[in-house]
């Protein structure tokens, strides 16, 4: 309803990311209102897919690699207790990520490449184990890592829990409000003027994802976000093929093959950088048929389901932007996590609302991630 509502902290974008954080914040006592343009979990998230792939993922920014492991492991932790609150399953599962090679140099060549951000030495399984380990793998594969703590996730189901644990918390969720513009003054950040009528509020924080850069832009900060299209697939085994079923996800060079907790299996996911439609080409999907036949031989039996597209939002530097914004008091921003976002989902949440609480980004150890810092490399340049 149009009129004027007031919060003490506004979070502005429904993905996976506003919802964590506003589930965090709620569960701190927080008063927090949570609005979203058209609804939630209807962009990024709702085309993610949904990997917890701490180890398997390369990053190559230190800070990157510790958040991604604790997230992982905080999102394991508040399984149970955002499905119980939401009545939401998020369709956990941890059955481990298999990296598949074809050849000797191809694990060489993969070692040579590998920063020393990991975790943990994955486990080698040679030709020999993968076939007793994966028997629906290509029999030609010469052999894999296999990563037992990865796990995954149903992104729309995680996104849901997330949000609705934080209205029985006391949040109120807002859709369909567009037009959204910070109000700020010379003490900072008022609240947002928005289609539904002004909201004020002490703090604001912006996790729009791709419509980041445009908030930001609003109060004279350079945020750039470069929009990264993405398209996925989904096949069901039939019950005679179910041996010809992966149970571990496989995340190899030119695919990755998540089965879910849903029964379907993802296959995903083209890399268009700078397309920004979501639309689903033939030749998008047909890559991906190629590449998953090529390692799971079964899947040509696989019935097909269906396909969509999304875009991610990437950084310039690859860092998403997570911190307070120094030049307007109140105003925080959490956007930019690429294809991360699911797996930094977490601790995204628990970082905000430290923020919230006047921790520091330098005691919470990501003054890397500040929102400022591009303004900071202008400036220098």
């Amino acid at each position: 309803m149009r009129g004027k509502h007031h919060a003490e902290t506004i979070i502005v974008g429904g993905g996976v990311i506003g919802c964590a954080i506003a589930c965090e914040l709620a569960a701190r006592g927080h008063d927090v209102l949570l609005v979203e343009r058209a609804r939630i979990a209807g962009g990024t998230s709702c085309a993610a897919a949904g990997m917890l792939g701490a180890d398997s993922e390369e990053f190559t920014h230190a800070v990157m690699a510790k958040l991604a492991r604790q997230s992982r492991v905080l999102l394991h932790e508040q399984e149970e207790r955002i499905s119980s609150l939401s009545g939401v399953e998020v369709g956990l599962q941890q059955h481990g990520f298999i990296t598949p090679f074809r050849s000797y140099s191809e694990v060489s060549s993969y070692k040579n490449n590998r920063s020393s951000t990991l975790s943990e030495e994955p486990i080698w399984w040679d030709r020999v184990s993968v076939q007793q380990e994966a028997p629906w793998l290509n029999r030609d594969t010469y052999g894999a890592y296999y990563r037992p703590s990865e796990s995954e996730v149903l992104p729309v189901n995680l996104t849901q829990a997330y949000v609705r644990s934080a209205q029985a918390m006391g949040a109120r969720v807002m859709e369909g409000v567009q037009d959204v513009h910070l109000h700020t003054d010379v003490n900072g950040v008022q609240g947002i003027e928005t289609s539904l009528g002004t909201m004020t509020s002490r703090n604001v924080i912006i996790a729009t994802g791709l419509h980041g850069e445009e908030l930001m832009r609003q109060v004279g900060l350079s945020s750039p976000v470069l929009p990264v299209k993405g398209e996925i697939a989904a096949v069901q085994f039939s019950p005679h093929h179910v041996g010809y079923r992966p149970d571990k996800t496989v995340y190899a060079e030119d695919i990755y093959i998540v089965p879910k907790a849903n029964g379907e299996v993802w296959l995903g996911a083209t890399s268009l950088p700078g397309r920004t439609d979501t639309k689903v080409s033939v030749q998008g999907i047909q890559k991906l048929l190629t590449a998953a036949t090529s390692w799971v031989p079964g899947m040509k039996d696989a019935h097909f389901l269906r396909a969509w597209a999304g875009v991610r939002p990437s950084t310039p530097d690859g860092l998403p932007y997570v911190g307070a914004c120094e030049s307007v008091p109140g105003l925080f921003a959490a956007f930019g996590h690429y294809r991360n976002g699911i797996l930094l989902s977490a601790i995204t949440g628990s970082l905000m609302a430290d923020l919230i609480y006047g921790k520091t980004s330098e005691e919470l150890g990501i003054q890397d991630l500040s929102p400022n810092r591009m303004n900071r490399k202008e400036i220098l340049q």
